[in-house]
């Protein structure tokens, strides 16, 4: 009964600890991201890792890139996320990251440097360090696996008691059933030597 309880917790806790090392391996690889100026307008190409298949290279390329703007994500709690996006002439945004994070300094001041590089015609090379995705990736990972050690250890604590009664049992009844065969073939001697003597 306990292993069927103990059995879904432990299944949707290692959901989340693989969960968290997908992530965590995806924010060891870097976005790269470079502007290239051409004759008649601004490129911008982005190279980074697939997230929803696994480990594959991303190649966007933006042909025609106006400015960078920021972008922001209000949650439910009042907190505000930020991201970096590529707005195009014709008024569509392309996301640098696929998420939104906090700090809007280092945002902002990405979002200068692009301007720059784009009013200025010259190339751009910037290198995005995913923290967020390591942080995430280390707190799914760490936290579940705690969990998990925690419920595996709790499974043995409660399997190893009643399977030490069910030893202690077996002897007990093979005693109890010797020693009364025992007592039956004392009486029976008995019995007969009380017959000779009379």
């Amino acid at each position: 009964m306990d292993k069927k309880i103990l059995f879904l917790p432990e299944l949707f806790i290692s959901f989340f600890v693989l969960l968290g090392l997908y992530l965590f391996l995806l924010g060891i690889f870097p976005i790269n991201m470079e502007i290239i100026p051409l004759a008649d307008r601004t490129e911008v190409q982005i190279h980074k890792k697939s997230l929803f298949i696994p480990f594959k290279d991303v190649n966007i390329v933006i042909p025609n890139v106006k400015q960078a703007v920021i972008g922001s994500s209000r949650s439910s709690k009042g907190g505000t996320t930020y991201r970096v996006e590529l707005e195009s002439f014709d008024g569509t945004r392309t996301p640098i990251t696929s998420y939104y994070s906090s700090g809007y300094t280092p945002k902002e001041t990405l979002q200068k440097n692009i301007n720059k590089a784009i009013q200025d015609r010259t190339e751009y090379k910037h290198v995005i360090r995913q923290t967020f995705l390591l942080i995430f990736g280390f707190i799914f990972t760490f936290i579940p696996s705690l969990m998990l050690i925690g419920f595996i250890s709790q499974t043995k604590k409660t399997t190893e008691p009643s399977e030490q009664k069910q030893t202690q049992k077996g002897p007990q009844r093979y005693q109890t059933t010797y020693t009364s065969s025992t007592n039956t073939e004392e009486d029976k001697y008995k019995n007969i030597n009380d017959s000779i003597i009379k």
